[in-house]
């Protein structure tokens, strides 16, 4: 069976300004902006109905990597293929419209998404009773707080139902009986034969739904595999580092 997503030799560049600690270099000393890598080298093969799991400091690559699955960033070096529908929940303010209702966000988020009108509808209703907005959907969503944003972001890209969910904390949206209530639909999600791509910095959680983990440092993956050893091994090195910052 192919991969549902595979990455191949993926880098990712970034021009960054140039500083020193005086402020912006002037033109005469050199170029204004140095090139940054956010990811370079990153091979990845995920299968259908698995759940990869990411981890790392921040910094290390984690939502470059979503991002570019995603489709926001396309690749500088290398390559990813995606074999079926790709929806991002990748931010807890959901990229949202605050000018627009709940209701007019849920209808632009599954056109953004490919959604025909006739699936719309039919999700529309499920969208809104498992984010527990109640009125509040009749409200702009700049009045909304982030968890509330989250919430609405996270459901809209959950029951889209695509072949791959990408996201990024998803452990960590909304309050503890619904960040509950999303564990369950990610579960039934990956029973469906569905994938699901995600990072986290509990790493306790992301093990426990994983399939496998990867682990990033400095835009590279270092280690991929069993997601117990992975993340004791992280843990590990996370805590040796602890222990030789000065105080």
């Amino acid at each position: 069976m192919e991969p549902v997503v595979s990455v191949r030799n993926l880098g990712i560049r970034f021009r960054a300004p140039r500083h020193t600690r005086y402020g912006p270099k002037p033109r005469l000393i050199g170029a204004r902006r140095r090139i940054v890598w956010g990811l370079r080298g990153v091979d990845l093969d995920v299968d259908r109905g698995k759940l990869l799991g990411l981890i790392g400091p921040n910094g290390s690559g984690k939502t470059t990597l979503l991002r570019t699955i995603a489709g926001i960033y396309r690749p500088d070096e290398g390559q990813v293929l995606r074999r079926g529908s790709v929806a991002p929940f990748l931010s807890f303010e959901g990229d949202l419209k605050p000018g627009l209702s709940g209701w007019e966000n849920i209808a632009l988020s599954c056109v953004l998404l490919g959604l025909t009108r006739r699936r719309t509808r039919a999700i529309t209703e499920e969208v809104a009773e498992f984010t527990g907005l109640g009125d509040f959907l009749d409200a702009e969503a700049r009045v909304y707080s982030t968890g509330m944003k989250a919430r609405l972001g996270f459901a809209v890209a959950a029951f889209s139902e695509p072949d791959v969910l990408v996201l990024d904390e998803a452990m960590t949206v909304g309050d503890e009986e619904f960040q509950e209530r999303s564990t369950d639909v990610i579960r039934r999600f990956l029973s469906e034969g569905r994938t699901v791509i995600m990072a986290s910095h509990d790493i306790a959680a992301i093990s426990a739904l994983s399939d496998r983990l990867a682990r990033l440092e400095q835009g590279r993956i270092v280690q991929i595999g069993e997601p117990a050893q992975v993340a004791e091994e992280y843990l590990a090195a996370v805590h040796a580092a602890d222990a030789h910052r000065p105080a």
